[in-house]
């Protein structure tokens, strides 16, 4: 299986927005509850899209370590 260094770009900058997208996420469910010491993680609102981005961008690291290792012995 060869994968072309465009589409190994293509698909570390989709693992790059989806981080991007659940640390952006993640500040505000930890920041709007500013100037109060509540941290809105517990929110179902906030709960869900964190649990999701994080477990697709955890797959997504999974798929990076796994294709590092093909493209190092191939």
């Amino acid at each position: 299986m060869e994968i072309t260094d465009k589409h190994l770009t293509n698909f570390l900058y989709v693992i790059e927005g989806v981080g991007v997208v659940f640390v952006a996420f993640y500040l505000v469910a930890y920041l709007s509850g500013l100037p109060t010491t509540a941290v809105l993680h517990s929110e179902l609102v906030f709960r869900l899209p964190l649990f999701a981005l994080g477990a697709i961008l955890l797959v997504l690291v999974l798929c990076t370590v796994i294709l590092a290792a093909i493209r190092k012995n191939a």
